[in-house]
């Protein structure tokens, strides 16, 4: 609307529809403009249905104006414009003084303005994606993601040697377009020539040398690379401490993505909010607003139909966190529902190193076999079911036996360590339900909310006596189960003793050294059933999500990723009927 801050102005002199004597004096000396620039105000408010203005014929008789719109209602069509120009924060800002009736109005409108359209900038049609994140400081370092959101980000802005195909189980080309091994421990890659980082620069064999040491320095995540050899700019050698056939699995894996490793040393704070990558999409906003990204046009493989993805940072009120970037309830009985369960689980870690509590297996016992997982929920009831596993697939809702749950315990209160990956995302509310339960079984307890980097920390393994954390498998469940087994970054492995740590050690060390996927998954149950039946880590829930799309959804690929995001990379637009007309 135009003059809209000038009709702000009016509302704070002129009570909503009542009609009131002025003269155009008295409009300029408010307005504070000129009586020539008021007659025009007043005009192009009048032909808008804003005010109303009558002026009469006669000596003395004044012009009457009538204001239309409530103030709430003037902000709210301020807000919007505000939302339209990309100025969100302070869009969210002036909704959140208005009347909650308002505030709802704006929210519904909001909600309806996203997903997928198609705008045209300069005479080109651009198809963009618009959604919201209630908690949007992603990493998007490659090695230091920690969130299925971060995973996900990652793999639109980066590329990796090669791509796990869950679908198949199998590993497709991708910066490598062909790899081998005699022996298993002996690893050779052969790289595409003209793959280029978003600022140009030529990828080649080194940038992965340089990724990879950079993983081996700061991680353990390639434990078992012995060294690392480049050939010529295109070829690269592995060579491992131990025969491993999954070798060339983990580096499909995120954390994989390979980096210019200058852009880390020289700008570390501007690449961690501009990551430079080869991979389909780059960063080209990231500010309080959004995080834009843009088709990466020199992108060496197939290029995304999307042009643009918008991820406004929307408050935390606004909603539940969004489990999708497209509609998270159906506007009618029209709209198909699509829901996926997701892979990975949320768990509690019993301390096995703890003295004077879980360090007794019996004690451990007591309390594992009196627990009930389906009371240990975090998110609530509609989006979660009882694990017994870190597959879903393998779970099943089991009820264990709460019979005679008060225990004979005279220690201090147990003390509970609650995951935290960012403020808001966090176990606190599974950690207090098992904190009742334990009340029931007469035993205190107190909880703290831990950063995830600190909760396997030498500090944190003799502080608490149980870990409640959770953690969302990538495409390839095995490479990702195995890795979390070992890692010292979750709590599963700092907190077994030494006789538990050499038996998973084991059997991870023999399905690496095994080429028949079927036996991996065998000796992988085996360590699960195993740490069960030692009562050191207790599953307690998967997480589905779901959404809905339109019944005629012209938009394909669609569908939910194993973080429960739909791959940018994939999603394309056929025609539908109103098109052919």
């Amino acid at each position: 609307m135009k003059y809209l801050d000038h009709l702000l102005e009016l509302t704070n002199h002129f009570t909503e529809g009542m009609e009131e004597e002025t003269s155009v004096a008295t409009l300029a000396g408010i307005l504070n403009c000129s009586e020539r620039h008021v007659k025009n105000v007043v005009k192009v408010l009048h032909s808008e249905g804003a005010i109303k203005w009558v002026t009469q014929r006669g000596r003395g008789k004044k012009p009457r104006i009538t204001i239309l719109f409530t103030k709430d209602e003037l902000l709210l069509d301020q807000s919007k414009e505000m939302v339209r120009t990309g100025r969100y924060q302070d869009a969210f800002s002036l909704v959140d003084g208005m009347e909650k009736q308002v505030q709802l109005k704006f929210q519904n409108w909001f909600a309806e303005n996203l997903g997928l359209a198609q705008e045209t900038d300069s005479e080109i049609e651009l198809d963009i994606l618009r959604y919201p994140f209630y908690e949007t400081r992603l990493v998007m370092d490659p090695m230091r993601i920690v969130s299925r959101h971060d995973a996900h980000m990652v793999r639109q802005l980066f590329d990796r040697l090669v791509e796990y195909d869950a679908a198949t189980n199998e590993l497709k080309p991708s910066i490598a377009h062909h790899w081998e091994s005699k022996d298993g421990k002996r690893w050779t890659f052969y790289l595409h020539k003209g793959v280029a980082f978003h600022h140009g620069r030529e990828l080649t064999s080194s940038d992965v040398q340089s990724t990879v040491r950079r993983l081996m320095d700061e991680t353990e995540f390639f434990r078992n690379i012995e060294r690392v050899d480049v050939f010529n700019r295109t070829i690269i050698q592995f060579t491992l401490k131990e025969v491993d056939f999954l070798f060339p699995r983990s580096l499909a894996a995120s954390k994989a993505s390979i980096i210019p490793i200058e852009k880390v040393i020289d700008h570390p704070e501007r690449f961690s909010k501009f990551p430079v990558g080869s991979g389909p999409y780059l960063v080209t906003q990231n500010d309080e607003n959004i995080i834009r990204l843009e088709v990466n046009p020199s992108y060496f493989l197939a290029r995304p139909w999307l042009d643009e993805i918008h991820i406004i940072k929307t408050p935390s009120h606004y909603g539940k966190e969004a489990d999708h970037p497209f509609l998270l309830n159906a506007p009618d009985t029209t709209w198909r529902q699509v829901k996926r369960m997701e892979d990975g689980a949320s768990y509690i870690t019993f301390n096995c190193l703890k003295e004077g509590t879980f360090q007794k297996e019996a004690f451990r016992k007591d309390i594992y076999t009196r627990l009930q997982p389906e009371g240990i929920r975090n998110e609530g009831l509609d989006n979660e079911i009882v694990a017994t596993s870190f597959l879903s697939p393998r779970s099943e809702a089991v009820k264990l036996d709460n019979k005679n749950r008060n225990l004979r315990y005279e220690g201090p209160p147990l003390r509970i360590a609650a995951q935290q990956i960012r403020p808001g995302a966090n176990h606190e509310r599974a950690t207090k339900n098992l904190q009742i339960q334990l009340q029931e079984m007469g035993i205190d307890s107190t909880i703290e909310i831990v950063d995830f980097y600190q909760m396997s920390s030498e500090k944190s393994l003799g502080t608490y006596d149980l870990f409640v954390g959770g953690i969302a498998l990538g495409e390839d469940r095995l490479l990702s189960l195995l890795t979390a087994l070992q890692s010292t970054e979750l709590t599963i492995y700092p907190c077994l003793d030494e006789k538990m740590k050499s038996f998973v050690d084991k059997k991870i060390r023999k399905i690496r050294s095994v080429e028949e996927e079927s036996t991996r998954w065998d000796l992988y149950f085996k360590i699960e059933e195993y740490l069960k039946s030692k009562h050191a880590i207790l599953f307690c829930n998967h997480r589905f999500h779901t959404v809905y799309e339109p019944k005629d959804n012209p938009y394909v690929n669609i569908e939910l990723d194993s973080n429960g995001r739909v791959d940018y990379r994939k999603v394309w637009k056929r025609l539908n009927q109103e098109d052919e007309r």
